[in-house]
């Protein structure tokens, strides 16, 4: 009796389990091969090449969170 009156509440709402299966299988996806690509040799040797790029990239960096600062703090004033 329960097992049928269960069975028939998951029957109308699918849509909504639906969403739910969905998205939580995406997140599994997504967190696997974030997972996977840090042992591939292409990766790693990617990871080789941008260690000598990191000085480089910190500048960059730095440029772009000074304008965005510099950015929020005008419309902050004008507002």
């Amino acid at each position: 009796m329960l097992f049928k009156l269960s069975f028939n509440n998951m029957k109308k709402s699918i849509k909504d389990y639906s969403i739910y299966f969905l998205t939580l299988v995406l997140g599994v996806a997504i967190f696997y091969m974030f997972n996977s690509l840090e042992s591939q040799q292409a990766m790693l040797q990617v990871s080789r090449f941008t260690k000598r790029n990191d000085k480089i990239d910190d500048i960059y960096v730095r440029i772009c969170i000074s304008i965005c600062s510099s950015y929020i703090r005008i419309t902050n004033c004008i507002c």
